[in-house]
């Protein structure tokens, strides 16, 4: 399966799963009245998962203009936002359950950034090994947080991580070609998308952990 096929498919994956019982297009609340605890969550695991596609494609557009300082700056957040998103987990999981997903998360980081080094030197056999990457790692997040909080399917969890994958490397491959209107349409839906993501996790751990929402 070429490149081009594997983000198609994924793009294809990029849907809500209806257990998730979340409206992210309207904004609809997990929680109502005093139950601010799981909103908080909810609103702060939306904005830790943007801030993660923010991050990764400042330094896609750094790495591409040959910006290294930039580029190196946007590295230092987005292990730095990983690491927040990883230790947001603690309170509930302990802190050993939160430096694993770290170590998942990095593997993320590190194939995407593997995809965008070997685009810029325009690498076919290097962007391919990160694809490999990214959809093992996906597999692995997936097995982690199923494992951890069962009201999280582990299929579903790979198709939605399959798909976040699918939209790093659309839009590499879009800012490559200076296809902007392109690279515009996929951030929407990377953005929605994390949205969703977030929206999901919280769902599952109000429902895992009732007595801490």
């Amino acid at each position: 399966m070429n490149i081009r096929t594997l983000v198609l498919l994924l793009f294809a994956l990029c849907v809500q799963p209806a257990w998730s019982q979340v409206d992210a297009d309207k904004g609809q609340a997990l929680v109502t009245g005093s139950e601010s605890a799981a909103l908080n969550t909810r609103l702060a695991l939306r904005d830790l998962w943007v801030e993660h596609i923010f991050w990764v494609r400042n330094y896609v557009i750094a790495n591409q203009q040959g910006e290294r300082q930039q580029a190196e700056t946007a590295a230092t957040e987005v292990v730095a936002n990983a690491t927040s998103i990883a230790n947001s987990i603690a309170p509930l999981y302990g802190q050993p359950a939160a430096d694993q997903l770290l170590k998942l998360l990095a593997g993320h980081w590190g194939a995407v950034k593997h995809y965008s080094d070997a685009a810029v030197a325009k690498q076919a056999a290097g962007k391919s090994a990160a694809v490999d990457e990214l959809t093992s790692n996906a597999k692995a997040i997936a097995q982690f947080l199923a494992t951890a909080n069962p009201n999280l399917p582990e299929a579903t969890l790979v198709s939605m991580l399959s798909a976040h994958g699918g939209h790093h490397i659309a839009q590499v491959d879009q800012l490559g070609k200076q296809d902007y209107a392109a690279e515009a349409r996929t951030w929407q839906a990377m953005r929605e998308h994390m949205l969703v993501l977030a929206d999901t996790l919280t769902a599952a751990l109000v429902k895992q952990f009732p007595d801490k929402f």
